[in-house]
């Protein structure tokens, strides 16, 4: 009998605390976006990776994005039932162990929409499709017109690449993207609200593709057709600024500005002594700025300042300093 008795003892394991089941409500989608993009409704989110209750979930059964006009005063349960429900194909299945986000996108035709303020959310549902999750964040926007593409013109002037093109509606924004021979994708440049932009960050004899994106409200154009250039180095840098001339007890001492254009190499200084003509001063100088030694007492002098370019060519003389008399 003792016997028996161990052996049924032997068989039972520890019995733990009770888990009730999962719910299997999945967390909501907090990151959706949507964009009017060309005459499209491009719509982007991720699926979260876990339930309400942090189980890990393996595949969902439903992924629903939802379109309807906008409500006001706000009622999802309102809203869901006048709405246009879209299914997405669910993503691959997780690995329940190391579960991750997945990244979900769609696009609608903007012709449904087109002069309408609607909302934008999305739910999700793993195996009860009675069990959806939360609405995700909403995403409200006014649907316009499909903005077209800008016809973008470039040419080359001494201050870098000038980009202008048509601006098909007013109060538009526009954002400038390049891309040069490292580049894998178009950079953004900057945003502006006038159609037109320098480019003065540019390198001579480097090719180069331009387009542009036009931008009103929630709404975007497509990029515009991309315009190539390669324009050889052949304008001199920027003529210098801000001269000005301080006499000290043994020299005159020179400075100005320093000139931003991606082709200098540097500087010439040229002096005039007495009213007479101007002539250069030693060689080429790396830096904006001059010590004259070569100075006699109660002579008057000026100067100015070129600047070169890597290819040698030279830009026009600044404006003269103010007359400089060495005591």
């Amino acid at each position: 009998m003792a016997c028996g008795v161990a052996v049924v003892l032997a068989s039972c394991g520890y019995v733990g605390p009770i888990v009730p089941p999962s719910p299997e409500i999945p967390n909501p989608v907090t990151d959706l976006t949507v964009v009017e993009r060309g005459d499209q409704l491009e719509i982007h989110f991720s699926v979260p990776p876990r339930t309400t209750d942090s189980r890990a979930i393996k595949r969902f059964s439903k992924i629903d994005v939802a379109i309807g006009p906008d409500l006001r005063p706000w009622d999802f349960e309102r809203w869901s039932q006048a709405a246009r429900h879209i299914e997405l194909p669910p993503p691959p299945p997780n690995d329940v162990l190391a579960p991750l986000y997945h990244a979900m996108q769609t696009s609608q035709p903007v012709s449904s929409w087109q002069g309408q303020t609607i909302a934008v959310a999305v739910r999700t549902a793993v195996k009860k499709t009675d069990h959806y999750s939360q609405w995700s964040n909403r995403v409200v926007l006014t649907v316009i017109p499909p903005l077209q593409p800008p016809e973008v013109h470039v040419e080359a002037i001494p201050e870098g690449y000038r980009l202008t093109w048509n601006a098909e509606r007013p109060g538009m924004q526009f954002n400038v993207f390049r891309q040069g021979p490292s580049d894998k994708q178009p950079v953004l440049l900057g945003s502006v609200e006038r159609p037109e932009y320098v480019d003065s960050t540019a390198k001579w004899d480097t090719p180069y593709t331009y387009s542009v994106v036009a931008l009103l409200g929630a709404a975007e154009s497509l990029p515009s057709p991309p315009v190539p250039v390669m324009h050889a180095d052949t304008f001199p840098p920027a003529v210098p600024t801000g001269v000005t001339a301080l006499a000290t007890p043994d020299s005159i001492d020179v400075s100005w500005q320093r000139v931003t254009s991606p082709n200098l190499q540097g500087y010439y200084v040229y002096r005039s002594v007495n009213g007479g003509p101007f002539t250069r001063q030693g060689g080429l100088l790396a830096v904006p700025s001059y010590s004259d030694r070569n100075v006699e007492h109660g002579k008057i002098y000026r100067y100015a300042i070129s600047s070169l370019s890597q290819k040698g060519f030279e830009s026009a003389k600044s404006a003269p300093s103010a007359e400089v008399t060495f005591p």
